[in-house]
């Protein structure tokens, strides 16, 4: 039986969170959020106008925790280095709300100003609008997708995987060989390694368009 707290907006959106992490988005919906919080589904309604404004207030919560104050000092490298790490870590944290994560960078007050230090930093440093835009692209991608490798780990388990697979080696050898290691992600210090091939490389196309000035 839930413990009867005062409700408030930041009780409502802890409570989401904990559904949200424990069983995924689909989890989610008013009349399990009331009962988590021992209230009637009518009483979240005096606190937010819908779900959606329920989801976009536990993404905003989740980027302000994580994300934090964006403004770094150093090179634009080392910089957009630690943004993106903050990026990552928001995904680790709550790798069953990564669709919530994934667009909070530009549906919240949190994550607006995340990406609003991140273009400051790149056209800074002399990058051109559409490289900035790809460099959020790429690196963006490289971190979300990361991120749903982690969220793919917990909604299908390493062991159901090749268990399904028990059987058919002379069908996927090559597959096989590899086995559990495809279905668990347990080696995060990678991402900083290929982030920083991704940075390499934008940095090159910076160098490239000054003819190669230092």
């Amino acid at each position: 039986m839930a413990t009867r707290q005062t409700l408030t907006k930041q009780r409502i959106l802890e409570l989401a969170l904990e559904i949200i992490d424990a069983e995924g988005l689909s989890a989610l919906n008013m009349r399990r959020l009331a009962a988590a919080a021992g209230v009637k589904p009518m009483s979240l309604y005096h606190h937010f106008p819908s779900k959606e404004a329920i989801l976009l207030g536990v993404a905003e919560s989740i980027a302000a925790a994580a994300l934090g104050d964006p403004r770094s000092q150093g090179r634009w490298q080392e910089r957009v280095r630690l943004l993106f790490v903050g990026l990552y870590e928001l995904v680790q944290a709550h790798p069953r709300a990564l669709p919530l994560s994934a667009t909070a960078v530009l549906r919240t007050p949190s994550g607006r100003l995340w990406m609003e230090e991140l273009m400051s930093v790149l056209l800074e440093a002399g990058l051109t609008p559409a490289d900035a835009a790809a460099i959020y692209h790429s690196l963006g991608a490289f971190t979300i997708g990361l991120g749903y490798a982690e969220m793919l780990a917990l909604e299908a388990p390493a062991a159901s995987i090749v268990g399904e697979l028990a059987g058919h080696w002379a069908d996927y050898p090559n597959l096989m060989s590899v086995g559990l290691q495809l279905a668990v992600w347990d080696r995060p210090d990678e991402f900083v390694t290929g982030l920083d091939v991704l940075l390499g490389h934008w940095a090159g196309v910076l160098e490239g368009g000054r003819g190669g000035a230092p």
